[in-house]
């Protein structure tokens, strides 16, 4: 069995790589070749979360199977330690025999962005290039790598929790863009002057308003993951075509989308298309320049399938990694 960590990941797994391989696994689910079973949830005390997330799938020529186990501890933040820990056991789907044990935090972050880049480049404008960023932590650095590895920026405005901790992370990402990065005194501003918006927080209520929407812009939504939760408010659910990544996630899981059902503000047809009916071209991303999109992401398994087998061949290919016998 392989074990791969976080520094191995980071020597294999490339953005744009990543972003390929979501196109592929979007497509295969497209197919119908998948068996993606809905993830489980046990609470642990007050606050803590372990999520656990199988996918599989066998499309004639070769077969695929893992699962990723997630623990979600929000006070953790406060505390030094990250929000999400994760570990992803790939199997081989033909026998079953463990394959290789990875380090998942790293694999959540670079898979979940890389699905954001990929539904960014079917439903941004082509030339959207001015960026919000909300969320200064683990998951908006991936979001806003990968995103780079598609369509580089002309400036990201980041807006987060804390002064210091938005200082710090706008260092960092000036550093790895390589353009203007800068922190946004006043939110509802910095969406009014984006064309292409990404959330990636914690906060269980709204940060973007529709009110601040204009013509043309892109949301990729990806922080809230629970029905009572919710990132966009209602008018921007309303005014947007809506794209989510799986319609039994979003439809179980998104409190974006979930809450202005409940509100009567739309109804289930505003959810105009899964994302692997966009990549396989069954329906439209963006339909005109005018039109505002959003994408509604709570994750899935088969994303994390996806990158793991990546992870593990270019790792089986380059000598990377340690074997260890179970």
């Amino acid at each position: 069995m392989l074990v791969l960590t976080r520094a191995d990941l980071e020597r294999v797994l490339t953005p744009l790589d990543v972003v390929e391989a979501m196109a592929e696994a979007f497509r295969r689910y497209g197919d119908g070749t998948c068996t993606v079973p809905p993830r489980s949830a046990t609470s642990v005390g007050r606050e803590g979360l372990l999520l656990s997330m199988p996918a599989a799938f066998d499309d004639g020529h070769e077969r695929g199977l893992g699962v990723k186990q997630v623990s979600v501890y929000p006070g953790n933040r406060e505390s030094g330690h990250p929000t999400l820990y994760a570990t992803y056991i790939l199997m081989d789907g033909s026998t079953g025999r463990p394959q290789a044990l990875i380090e998942g935090t790293y694999l959540t972050g670079i898979r979940t962005g890389a699905t954001s880049a990929l539904a960014a480049r079917l439903l941004a404008r082509p030339d959207a290039r001015r960026v919000a960023c909300f969320g200064a932590g683990v998951q908006a650095r991936f979001q806003l790598l990968c995103l780079a590895a598609l369509r580089p920026p002309e400036r990201v405005a980041v807006i987060g929790r804390s002064p210091e901790g938005t200082r710090t992370f706008v260092e960092s990402m000036r550093g790895a863009l390589g353009v203007p990065v800068e922190p946004a005194d006043d939110p509802r501003r910095a969406t009014r002057e984006a064309d292409l918006i990404i959330c990636a927080t914690t906060s269980p209520t709204p940060v973007v308003f529709g009110a601040d929407l204009g013509p043309g812009t892109h949301v990729d939504a990806v922080g809230a993951f629970r029905a009572t939760d919710r990132e966009l408010d209602g008018e921007a659910i309303r005014k947007a075509r809506v794209v989510v990544d799986t319609y039994a996630g979003a439809l179980e899981e998104a409190g974006d989308v979930l809450i202005p059902l409940r509100e009567g503000l739309i109804d289930r047809a505003h959810v105009g298309a899964e994302l692997a009916e966009v990549v396989t071209g069954r329906r439209p991303g963006r339909t005109s320049a005018e039109e505002i999109t959003v994408f509604k992401s709570v994750g899935f398994a088969l994303e994390d399938l996806a990158a793991a087998r990546l992870a593990y061949d270019r790792a089986r290919a380059r000598g990377i990694g340690t074997e260890v016998t179970l």
